[in-house]
């Protein structure tokens, strides 16, 4: 079977030849690690990965990105979402100087780039991948690109200080990427696999806003832009959100979510509880601790997480996978990891034996 072929069966509640993978990124220094290890064996291929996501550009001002300036080491960039960061060579992470929104501007008055304009979808995928592989398309969510142009803690303030405000804010950008999203299903053919909205509301202890004002502010748009993807012909929607994301499980199946990534164990995110709590409701790409079990390496730890995880897969429901694999995380073990799904991830699968 083709990865596309195999997540399309678990997304349908059905098994196929085996529990299809998903195994997000592999960072850089893993990469390098399997390359010296063995050379011209293609990592994602020797996994066996079977999704993976495709995006248009769908910052707000695409045209307006670019160096501002550079100088003694320090590199100014402005962004599509119009934030200006100082970075500098080997520093992990930039200082934002600007955001894009920095005022309580009248939202009907935000004028972004078209989202229609062509250089936004040049990443169109391979056609022979998309026979291959199960395909998402991908826009932000109401939630984080919200935050991308007031900034997180702004976002926050304006919650509390004027939420008719923040409401209106968060409309208006969802229209923008409602838009984007939209376009890219027309435009790369996206309806028999679907959408993913990539919105990460949460932290390990769970939602960033309680659930009331989640419900409040960011449900509406949400609903909306899950209602405009089906319109569109997305077969499936997929909500991706790191963190503990429990509270709001069924406000998302109740505005059509159909699949939940990366469903985060070290976060309480246990795809077996789940999948036993909501059924055929909800399917779940991910549960794979890379953060905490997977960077112990303990053999048996590892084989018991694997297993446990497995059972979220019978009858279907569940693609198996981590949030990315990084630097902490040993080639030996990624490869015990493969030796287990090719064990015991084949369907008919057997009854679990412990031990």
């Amino acid at each position: 079977m083709t990865g596309k072929e195999r997540v399309l069966a678990a997304f349908e509640f059905r098994e196929a030849d085996r529990v299809p993978r998903c195994w997000g990124a592999f960072w850089p220094e893993f990469r390098a690690e399997w390359d010296r290890r063995f050379p011209g064996r293609e990592l994602m291929r020797h996994f066996g990965n079977d999704l993976d996501v495709v995006a248009a550009d769908e910052t707000p001002w695409p045209t307006r990105a670019g160096v501002v300036r550079e100088s003694g080491g320090d590199r100014i960039v402005r962004d599509g979402w119009g934030q200006v960061t100082r970075s500098r060579p080997g520093a992990p992470i930039g200082q934002v100087l600007e955001v894009g929104v920095p005022d309580r501007i009248d939202p009907d008055k935000l004028a972004f780039d078209d989202p229609l304009q062509d250089s936004r979808y040049a990443g169109e995928p391979d056609p022979a991948l998309r026979e291959e592989l199960f395909l998402f398309c991908k826009t932000g969510g109401p939630y984080k690109r919200s935050s991308f142009l007031r900034g997180e803690e702004q976002l926050w303030l304006d919650l509390m200080d004027d939420p008719g405000w923040a409401r209106a804010f968060v409309e208006r950008v969802t229209d923008h990427l409602i838009a984007v999203g939209v376009e890219s299903i027309r435009r790369w053919g996206m309806q028999e696999t679907g959408i993913e909205i990539n919105d990460d509301v949460a932290s390990n202890r769970g939602p960033f806003v309680g659930p009331e004002t989640y419900a409040r502010v960011f449900l509406p748009p949400l609903r909306r832009m899950v209602r405009a993807y089906k319109e569109a012909g997305a077969r499936f929607v997929m909500h991706h959100a790191d963190g503990n994301v429990l509270a709001l499980l069924d406000m998302w199946i109740e505005a059509g979510v159909d699949v939940v990534n990366p469903v985060e164990y070290r976060a309480g995110m246990d795809a077996v509880a789940i999948r036993a709590r909501y059924g055929n409701r909800l399917a779940l790409v991910g549960g794979l601790d890379n953060c905490g079990i997977l960077p112990r390496g303990d053999r048996a730890e590892v084989r018991d997480h694997v297993l446990h995880l497995l059972e979220a897969g019978r009858g279907g429901g569940f693609v198996f996978g981590p949030h990315s694999i990084g630097s902490d995380i040993s080639v030996d073990t990624l490869l015990d990891v493969l030796e287990w799904l090719e064990t015991h991830g084949r369907y008919p699968m057997r009854p679990r034996v412990d031990g």
